[in-house]
């Protein structure tokens, strides 16, 4: 390493927060590889975005992208609007839904001998935008927009986080697989010396990067480097569904109140998953979160999964049913876990 270095950046943690800030390091017209080095590093061996800057949403406000970043990051304008409806059983479910079965249900298939303008009517009735057709407006109590054409927009989370250090490395950053053990302090010049991490080969071995500034980025993972910090973890799930091949599903994120019959001791059961149709036809939902106590796996599912699956079971319907009824099921379901740091005043 050259002695005319002055800044030794090291920015732990490659999600959002430390993907992006490398890249507006190494972008900056100050930025000069023969003075300042940038390393970041990322504890999953499966890279970055691994935590819920990977397994988001995507929903952003209004920004002018260029056209040319819209592939890369698959940004696009969305309609955005908050659902209100009744989630039913599918005839070969049984209790697929989690609570119990009960109510009035019916499936796709006895909805097509019914003319369009019966199909219209409700959906007007409802206050369903035309275009979107991948709910069904016999299920639907009401649809509220939440913003103007125009204003709301998505970006998808892992290829916009991945992107960003693509785009960091092609100007010099260094990507370092590693989990790291501590930050050095230099006790007599009372200032940080340096970052140590074992590596994610077979022996595990230590190393340690020289560093005049760091960066921890390593969101709910933080404290068990600093444990002074005042961050909890927020722990959710989520499942990706790809409709039938051919089925073109408009884009539209749906915040939703969901109220599912049941014959069970529970009674009616109301849930809010949050639906997004994303760029690549992939419908992404995904349940509450819940606090926790530490940080698991990025990719390890815990808690109790199966209640987003059951949750968006009705919603899986109406997904198979878009485009007038064509495709009898979903192709596939992906489901996965994701945490999310929290500070003491967040919400």
């Amino acid at each position: 390493m050259s002695s005319d270095l002055q800044r030794q950046i090291v920015i732990i943690g490659g999600g959002i927060v430390g993907c992006t800030t490398a890249y507006y390091l190494c972008a900056h017209p100050a930025f000069a590889a023969t003075r300042t080095k940038v390393t970041l590093i990322e504890a999953s061996v499966h890279g970055a975005a691994q935590g819920a800057s990977g397994k988001a949403g995507g929903l952003v406000a209004k920004w002018a992208y260029p056209k040319e970043l819209v592939n890369r990051w698959g940004w696009r304008f969305v309609g955005c609007g908050s659902w209100e409806g009744r989630g039913e059983l599918a005839p070969d479910e049984g209790t697929g839904t989690g609570v119990g079965k009960g109510g009035d249900w019916r499936s796709l298939e006895k909805t097509n001998g019914l003319d369009d303008g019966w199909n219209a009517r409700k959906r007007r009735e409802a206050g369903l935008p035309d275009d979107l057709d991948w709910v069904r407006a016999d299920l639907t109590d009401g649809y509220s927009p939440m913003a103007p054409t125009g204003a709301t927009a998505q970006v998808h989370p892992y290829l916009f986080t991945t992107s960003m250090l693509a785009l960091a490395q092609e100007k010099g950053c260094e990507f370092v697989r590693g989990k790291v053990t501590s930050i050095e302090i230099d006790q007599a010049a009372g200032q940080v010396s340096g970052v140590t991490y074992t590596t994610s080969a077979a022996d595990g071995s230590s190393h340690t990067l020289p560093a005049t500034h760091v960066v921890l980025a390593a969101g709910v993972w933080s404290p068990r480097i600093l444990p002074s910090l005042p961050i909890s973890g927020t722990r959710a799930h989520s499942v990706t569904i790809h409709p039938q091949p051919g089925v073109a599903i408009s884009p539209y994120v749906l915040f939703t109140e969901i109220l599912f019959p049941s014959a069970g001791r529970h009674g009616p059961q109301r849930v809010s998953p949050e639906i997004y149709a994303r760029p690549d036809n992939e419908v992404y939902a995904c349940g509450p979160g819940r606090q926790q106590r530490g940080a698991g796996d990025g990719r390890r599912c815990r808690g109790r999964p199966g209640g987003v699956r059951e949750h968006t079971g009705a919603c899986r319907e109406h997904l198979a049913g878009a485009a007038g009824g064509h495709g009898a099921q979903a192709t596939g379901v992906l489901l996965a876990g994701r945490e999310r740091g929290r500070g003491p005043d967040c919400g």
